[in-house]
């Protein structure tokens, strides 16, 4: 299996970044290896898992704020 190039990971990541909520943007998923999968879905984890620590956070400063304030 050929090695994936730093330039071709630089577009894959372009590619991701630029995905809204346009079926539309995420069509180059389509034609991508298992191996870009596998690092595509790691990518979606990280920022699901962002998210969801994101969230909890201003929650927590939220009811913070209620309880001090």
């Amino acid at each position: 299996m050929p090695e994936i190039t730093e330039k071709h990971l630089k577009d894959m990541a372009d590619d991701w970044n630029a995905e809204t909520n346009d079926p539309d943007t995420e069509e180059w998923r389509e034609d991508l290896t298992p191996e870009e999968a596998r690092i595509v879905r790691d990518w979606d984890n990280g920022y699901a898992i962002g998210m969801h620590n994101l969230c909890r956070d201003i929650m927590a400063l939220y009811q913070e704020g209620e309880h001090h304030g």
